[in-house]
């Protein structure tokens, strides 16, 4: 009989999977990935494949979503996942991806960090996490954006913007009536200084279109780096379709294979992973709770900058921003301020009452005193589960909403914005939305850690009943706060990879 293929089986290349692999791999465990997705990616295309597409996809019809979701690799990645994963949406957008490096390939790169208070309810402590934030972030670079080129501790930073720049300045010298709202440079996951493999930032503004230089972190350049190892072992165009158990689990793949592990890491994404198990939880009784964030997004004009030219810098987040609504510890939202100047203009003049023409004009006027903002709410504020189709038994379908009293909050908040836009010298324009759920693509909470019964996971994120099954992506964040969740799946991962590493035998060689 044929022992078993590797000591853990990893599914996904996503940013959660190589933070999984890394402490093992370290440990000497030996690791196997099975991915979907396989080497070839934007990086080899030329710059006009990567901004029209090869069948200029760029020119279709704009659908209202985010300008990061237009682009040819996005379409791309979201339509393959939509035809395979057999999940469907009814008032959600179900967003993920079978592409090597997961949902790291079109994310906003933007960084923030939870502490005690946002994690208070959860079977761990702040201190492990930390630790793990602090090698998540020496692992894939961050930098801060400011007026100087060295931070007050002597750190690499990136240049704002000169509207961004303008603004904050003005948040200075106007101090917020009280301390609900803060405003301050926003950190990404962006190289400001050159690794080896990864150039720094050009400034070019290519941010949106796979970032070719590989400034912007995407965890196809840790798989690199795990391969380097000979307890890591990748096998492409695997997609994992079902999980059996007998003496180990087996991951069965799309072509037939099967891998067999007595330990199994899924970080396939929430909704992902969510397919792999339903045939292992009673999803159809209830549904399966699924968080994520309410996204507004606000076109905000500086008059201030009217008709100046814009300065170099990158299209990712140029200023971080949060603002407390409420009482409870979660009741606040956080938001990113972009330049519009750095973004695509077509997915804007599409949006102006104007023809094609005008609304080139009017933005190549104006687009340099442009700002859009963009407001998420903490997870409570969703109403949104997966269910199985009781016919089939096979596919999901989420239905999406908002909490009772939503609209009611989310008037409140842009009242309160209001007020900040005016006090930072700022007019709000037209055209604020509510995006449909599911576009955040901030998901959550399916399998919370600490939580009890069938949906339950331990603080190692294995299934309470399914041993051997863990699960590292943000299914197992237990309250999704309005902060970008990123980093904090991929330290979870991390944290629970260094557990596994250290409580899991190493199996004689």
């Amino acid at each position: 009989m044929n022992g078993p293929d590797a000591d853990f089986i990893i599914i996904g290349s996503g940013p959660a999977g190589v933070s999984a692999a890394f402490p093992l791999v370290a440990a000497g465990r030996r690791v196997l990935m099975l991915d979907a997705g396989n080497d070839a990616g934007s990086q080899e295309e030329s710059r006009s494949a990567r901004v029209l597409g090869a069948d200029l996809e760029a020119l279709q019809v704009d659908d209202g979503s985010s300008p990061k979701l237009q682009t040819p690799v996005s379409r791309g990645i979201l339509e393959r996942f939509r035809g395979n994963s057999g999940i469907t949406g009814s008032g959600f957008t179900p967003i993920g991806s079978l592409a090597r490096g997961g949902l790291s390939n079109i994310w906003g790169a933007q960084v923030s960090f939870l502490d005690a208070e946002d994690i208070a309810d959860w079977p761990i402590d702040i201190a492990s996490l930390q630790r793990s934030y602090q090698r998540i972030s020496e692992r894939i670079g961050i930098s801060r954006n400011s007026n100087s080129t060295r931070s007050a501790h002597g750190e690499p930073v990136l240049p704002l913007g000169a509207t961004a720049a303008h603004v904050l300045h003005r948040n200075t010298v106007t101090k917020p009536a009280n301390g609900s709202f803060r405003l301050f440079p926003a950190i990404n996951a962006i190289l400001s200084e050159a690794r080896p493999g990864r150039a720094a930032c050009d400034l070019s503004g290519d941010c949106l279109y796979g970032c070719p230089t590989g400034a912007i972190y995407n965890s196809r350049q840790d798989v690199l780096q795990l391969r380097k190892s000979p307890h890591f072992r990748l096998l492409d165009n695997m997609r994992a379709v079902s999980l059996t158990r007998d003496a180990a689990w087996t991951v069965g793949t799309a072509d037939g294979s099967s891998f067999s592990a007595p330990r199994i890491i899924l970080a396939a994404g929430v909704l992902g992973t969510a397919a792999l198990l339903a045939n292992h939880l009673p999803i159809e009784e209830q549904g399966l709770r699924l968080l994520n964030s309410p996204t507004l997004a606000i076109p905000l004009l500086s008059p201030a900058r009217l008709l100046r030219s814009s300065t170099p810098t990158h299209s990712l987040a140029q200023l971080g921003l949060s603002l407390r609504y409420g009482d409870r510890p979660s009741d606040y939202v956080t938001g990113a301020i972009y330049e519009v100047g750095s973004l695509p203009a077509q997915s804007f003049i599409n949006r102006m009452p104007l023809g094609r023409r005008a609304g080139r004009a009017a933005f190549e006027t104006i687009g340099g005193s442009l700002l859009v903002a963009t407001i998420y709410y903490p997870g409570d504020q969703s109403r949104s589960y997966i269910h199985r189709d009781a016919t089939t038994g096979k596919s999901l379908t989420i239905r999406g909403g908002f909490a009772e009293g939503f609209d009611i909050r989310a008037d409140a908040l842009k009242k309160a914005l209001r007020r900040e836009w005016k006090r930072l010298g700022l007019i709000q324009l037209p055209g604020a939305s509510l995006a449909e759920p599911g576009i955040d693509a901030h998901f959550a909470g399916t399998l919370p850690m600490g939580a009890p019964g069938p949906f339950g996971t331990s603080a190692d994120g294995e299934l309470n009943l399914h041993s051997g099954l863990h699960i590292v992506d943000g299914s197992i964040i237990p309250d999704l706060s309005s902060k970008y969740i990123t980093m904090t799946i991929m330290a979870n991962a991390d944290r629970i990879a260094h557990r596994l590493a250290e409580t899991e035998a190493k199996p004689a060689s």
